[in-house]
């Protein structure tokens, strides 16, 4: 009865304990393509293949035999470890096997599952056979006291303890589990892709927890001979030790993605601050803009009564048959000419913001001598802010710019066009250097003096097109860069 007992809570308790693990590394990771429809197998299979194990070597002679040496089990706490690196090995192979993903991020959560588990077990264990050994002693004591009722009933108060003792550690062990993998879920979901340092940051409490609980594994207990030796015997300071130390690297690890949960916020704040400041930018520049064409119009409307009176003069001398003043005139209209071409818009899109925009990176491209095609149309029946089109321009161009000065034979040229409800814009210029993507592959490492603001201009863009369910992507082909953006809008 008893043996069937604690094999039904050791059951009970891989069993639970392997779904947490599955569970937690369902809501990490993302199950490859080819499995999705097979998720609830996979899952199962991760469980079944784990409980199997984890029983077998504790029920299995011949099993036990292979991993201990004889067919008792284990005669020292060391032979533990083995068991430990198997299925922390099966548990690692077959996460890389069906999900996706950096192989970092796969390894990290793995080893961290592994030790938070032990850390967890370690923590309480030391614990409970503090107070196991209390109760121990107190049955002893009522014995040496002759106690009736304990002397007739000892074995069978002794085996309900253990029991109760084992019931009660596994259902802490499993809360306790259930809910710092919780919170270290909720700390790493605002981590969407950490850089190296910020892995090694989550990694080394991770590996420090582990190689302390292999540690206790080695030098736990051990039988000599007839005897058995146990740490917290020899040094009864370990019983108070041992669960401090164990706590405090749980604590370490839960604290260093909590730490960087809130760096990657307090990063994305100051981020969002940029953007938004380089909005206001843009805005600035579109108002000085449209506030010199106003000043120019309101200059030429003045100016108009006293050009027509010039030109009066001019024609009544040149009727009265004097050849300059022909010529006087010919320079006067087209210095008056020029003068009206500076208020001109350089593109006319069918929107006034863009025409500002576009108008304002063409006169740029003008004065650097860089060649500037323009197809661009504003997709006024699709319901796209003419805002958010200023900001993918301003930034795309912005960009194109700067390339084509450092060619020998720059160029740029934009081009728009409609496919049913969905808008593209696509901007080309001469590139002959060298792109460095980032680990992800979807950035630009940049080689500008401060690293730390460049990207603004790409995560705008990426902001805009998200806002549309857009996309938006580069390509590097010969010696020209493409920046293509696709916008989903509303066909009215």
């Amino acid at each position: 009865m008893r043996n069937a007992v604690y094999f039904a809570l050791d059951f009970t308790g891989a069993l639970l304990r392997r779904y947490l693990m599955i569970s937690l590394l369902n809501r990490r990771l993302t199950i490859k393509n080819r499995y999705r429809d097979s998720r609830k197998w996979i899952s199962a299979g991760f469980i079944a293949i784990g409980v199997v194990f984890y029983m077998a070597t504790g029920y299995v002679p011949f099993v036990k035999k292979i991993l201990y040496g004889n067919e008792e089990g284990m005669m020292a706490s060391r032979a533990s470890i083995l068991p430990l690196f198997i299925s922390l090995s099966f548990m690692l192979i077959y996460c890389l096997h069906f999900f996706t993903g950096k192989k970092s991020n796969i390894w990290y959560l793995v080893c961290t599952i592994y030790t938070i588990n032990e850390l967890v077990m370690f923590t309480l264990h030391s614990l409970f056979v503090t107070l196991m050994g209390g109760v121990s002693e107190f049955l002893l004591y009522l014995v040496m006291e002759e106690n009736p009722f304990i002397l007739d009933h000892f074995m069978a108060i002794f085996t309900i303890f253990e029991i109760a003792w084992k019931l009660i550690y596994q259902i802490i062990v499993l809360f306790l589990f259930y809910h710092l993998t919780g919170i270290l879920n909720r700390n790493l979901i605002c981590v969407r892709e950490p850089n190296r340092e910020q892995k090694l940051f989550l990694a080394v409490p991770s590996l420090m927890g582990l190689c302390f609980c292999i540690l206790l594994r080695s030098i736990m207990y051990a039988y000599n001979d007839t005897e058995v030796r146990f740490l917290m015997d020899e040094y009864p300071e370990s019983r108070l030790l041992i669960p401090m130390v164990s706590g405090l690297c749980l604590l370490s690890i839960l604290l260093s993605s909590f730490i960087l949960k809130k760096l990657t916020e307090s990063s994305e704040k100051e981020m969002l601050v940029e953007v938004y400041q380089n909005r206001i930018s843009d805005m600035e520049e579109h108002m000085k803009d449209v506030e010199h064409l106003y000043d120019g119009i309101r200059g030429m409307r003045h100016d108009m009564k006293n050009y027509v009176a010039d030109l009066e003069i001019l024609l009544q001398h040149r009727e009265k048959g004097s050849g300059e003043y022909g010529a006087e005139i010919r320079r006067y209209l087209d210095g008056l000419c020029m003068s009206m071409e500076e208020l001109d818009m350089k593109c006319c899109s069918g929107n006034p913001v863009t025409d500002v925009v576009l108008s304002r990176k063409i006169r740029r491209a003008q004065e650097k001598k860089i060649p500037f095609e323009c197809n661009f149309m504003f997709p006024g029946h699709l319901g796209i802010s003419a805002f958010d089109l200023s900001i993918l321009l301003n930034n795309g161009l912005d960009n194109a710019l700067e390339a084509s000065e450092r060619e020998e034979n720059g160029y740029i040229r934009l081009d728009s066009y409609v496919k049913g409800n969905m808008f593209f814009i696509e901007i080309r210029n001469r590139y002959s250097g060298e792109l460095h993507p980032d680990e992800s592959g979807r950035n630009l490492v940049t080689n500008k003096p401060d690293p730390s603001i460049h990207g603004l201009g790409l995560k705008n863009m990426k902001g805009c097109a998200e806002k549309y369910y857009g996309t938006l992507r580069w390509e590097h082909k010969e010696d020209e860069f493409l920046l293509a953006v696709m916008l989903q809008g509303k066909e009215k």
